[in-house]
């Protein structure tokens, strides 16, 4: 999500009744100083950090490595374990909103889809897994698992993890369809899975981060934040990211699950955190955005917006591009400087659709139902696709073109 992952989305009034019951008032106790223009933190007031900070040593070459690790296909929310968002496939041709096929699940697709091998998989709330046909919208199986399907798949060679608002993260064989195993949570799992070479991480609405063993569902260890947690996880070898509703940023080691350093922020985070390079980006519900140093816990400098943070960022290694529910889309470089702003028409004061980039465009879905492609150069919108319901996940770049859900219940492929 987070984008953004999270919440109970069935109806468009559903956004926002859902988004609202989750808020707590939460004080901005502690501010970090900022240049909005500069992009800087001001040294003469020192960023705020919570808990006991241990010093870690991750270089650049472990993001590459990561990200490289994902080339080929779009199989996991955000097409990669850091969550850049950019494609490494390409449309055969450059799209041009054009429905090409549409697929219609029974109920909304909230579930962002992945894609691997020629086949797109995606979760509905009509309980339902789709293994669909790339090239041509056929169904080639379905599961049914145990209530809606708000978690976005993580495909590999031979399985599809997946979360369910059951409670469950379920394990199944990608070619079939049929469950492996399944684990269970406290409560909901609304949260995109995230694989690893040892386990698969997942938050849960019950505030836990679970590493589970992906081969025999057991688990591994588990991390208590406090709120729930309906992002995904950023994944590097020596460390992992988790944001969570009780609006801290942790970096925990994946060997023990033990806390490594945690960053305060004053609202709730939606938003999945982004890693590029040695910084890790995220956006919060008290209005700022933050991109903090990855070995430190501290911030380097933040970006004070008009209103909250809900969606997850993205990037292309130049700069970032993360939406704000001022409804507009911002493109911001390295430094926190904004280079464009583009409008989002929406009838609901919440995004909730992250973007995804390929080919010098961001595309990204809309609560007034239509699938946005805006030029990087300059945010400007060269087309827009309209469905007849909001669109609350993330869009896949496949080598057909633009995959992407609706919460009318079908799954659209541009070209």
């Amino acid at each position: 999500m987070t984008t953004r992952a999270g919440a109970n989305f069935a109806t468009q009034a559903c956004i926002l009744l859902l988004l609202l019951a989750c808020m707590i008032s939460v004080s901005a106790e502690e501010e970090v100083a900022f240049s909005a223009a500069k992009g800087k933190v001001d040294p003469r007031k020192p960023t705020p950090l919570v808990g006991k900070v241990n010093i870690a040593n991750i270089n650049a070459e472990e993001y590459h490595l990561c990200v490289k690790a994902y080339d080929g296909c779009w199989r996991t929310f955000l097409q990669n374990a850091c969550h850049t968002a950019m494609a490494s496939v390409m449309p055969a041709k450059m799209p041009t909103g054009k429905k090409f096929w549409t697929f219609p699940a029974a109920g909304g697709v909230d579930s962002s889809p992945a894609n691997y091998e020629g086949v797109i998989y995606v979760g509905s709330d009509d309980h339902n897994v789709y293994a669909v046909d790339e090239h041509t919208g056929r169904m080639l199986w379905r599961r049914e698992l145990g209530l809606q399907i708000k978690s976005s798949p993580a495909v590999g060679e031979d399985y599809i993890f997946i979360g369910c608002e059951d409670k469950k993260l379920y394990k199944l064989d990608r070619r079939t369809g049929n469950i492996i195993w399944s684990f269970t949570a406290e409560d909901r799992i609304s949260s995109p899975p995230v694989v690893s070479l040892d386990g698969v991480y997942v938050g849960s609405w019950d505030g836990y981060l679970y590493k589970i063993n992906k081969n025999s569902g057991e688990l591994l260890w588990k991390f208590k934040t406090g709120g729930r947690i309906t992002s995904a996880v950023a994944v590097l070898p020596n460390m992992i990211v988790l944001t969570a509703h009780d609006g801290f940023a942790y970096a925990i080691s994946p060997a023990e699950g033990h806390e490594m350093w945690q960053f305060k922020t004053g609202g709730k985070i939606y938003s999945s955190p982004l890693i590029v390079d040695t910084t890790i980006y995220f956006g919060s519900w008290d209005n700022n955005f933050y991109a903090v140093d990855l070995n430190s816990g501290k911030a380097k400098w933040k970006f004070a917006c008009a209103d909250h943070f809900s969606i997850s960022p993205v990037s292309d290694g130049q700069r970032i591009y993360i939406g704000n529910d001022d409804q507009k889309m911002y493109c911001l470089n390295m430094n926190g400087g904004v280079v464009w702003k583009t409008k989002i028409n929406s009838p609901l004061p919440y995004l909730a659709s992250s973007p995804a980039l390929a080919q010098g465009m961001l595309y990204v879905g809309g609560p007034d139902t239509n699938i946005y492609a805006l030029d990087t150069r300059n945010g400007a919108v060269k087309w827009k696709f309209k469905t007849q319901r909001p669109i609350i996940g993330s869009p896949a770049i496949t080598r057909t073109g633009v995959c992407v859900g609706s919460q009318d219940g079908n799954l659209y492929m541009l070209n």
